[in-house]
C-alpha cells in the first residue's frame, strides 16, 4: 500500500536530510485490520497541509506500537524515540497525551519525480491518505 503523508512544516527538510527517519501515525485497535501500515510500504510526503506536489518517497522498515499497552503513558517512550522523531516541543505534546500510537520507521527518503495530486482527490488531511495507484490521487 501506498500513503500520502502530511508534514508540518520543516519536517520533510530533516527526512531527506536523514534526521528524521520515524514518523508517528494514530493507532485505532479497533480499526487496524481496515489499513494496516506495514513494513514494505511506500510513503509519499507532502511539504505542508497546503501542498499539492509529490517530491520524497521512503519506504516502511518497520512498525511497532511504542509503550506496552493502552494504559501506560507515552512520554518516556516518546523520549527514547526523539533521536529519530525528532518532534518539536508541540508534536511531542500533542503525541504523549494520545492513549496509543503507531511507530513507522523508515529508510533513507529520496527526491522523486514531481507528482502533482489533484486536490479533489484528497478526502481528509487529517491522517495519512491510504492509495493503490497514482491514478487515485491524480487528474
Amino acid at each position: 500500500m501506498n500513503y500520502l503523508v502530511f508534514l508540518e512544516t520543516g519536517e520533510l527538510e530533516k527526512i531527506l536530510s536523514g534526521i528524521k527517519t520515524m514518523l508517528l501515525k494514530e493507532f485505532d485497535p479497533s480499526q487496524f485490520g481496515d489499513q494496516p501500515v506495514r513494513p514494505g510500504d511506500s510513503l509519499y510526503f507532502l511539504r505542508d497541509k497546503d501542498e499539492y506536489a509529490l517530491r520524497v518517497k521512503a519506504n516502511i522498515i518497520r512498525v511497532f506500537l511504542p509503550g506496552n499497552g493502552l494504559t501506560e503513558d507515552l512520554s518516556q517512550p516518546l523520549k527514547e524515540l526523539q533521536p529519530r522523531l525528532q518532534l518539536t516541543e508541540d508534536q511531542y505534546n500533542h503525541w504523549s497525551v494520545k492513549k496509543q500510537v503507531m511507530s513507522v520507521e523508515f529508510d533513507c527518503a529520496r527526491k522523486i519525480s514531481v507528482i502533482h495530486v489533484a486536490p479533489n482527490k484528497i478526502t481528509s488531511r487529517s491522517d495519512w491518505m491510504p492509495f493503490e495507484e497514482f491514478s487515485f490521487i491524480t487528474e
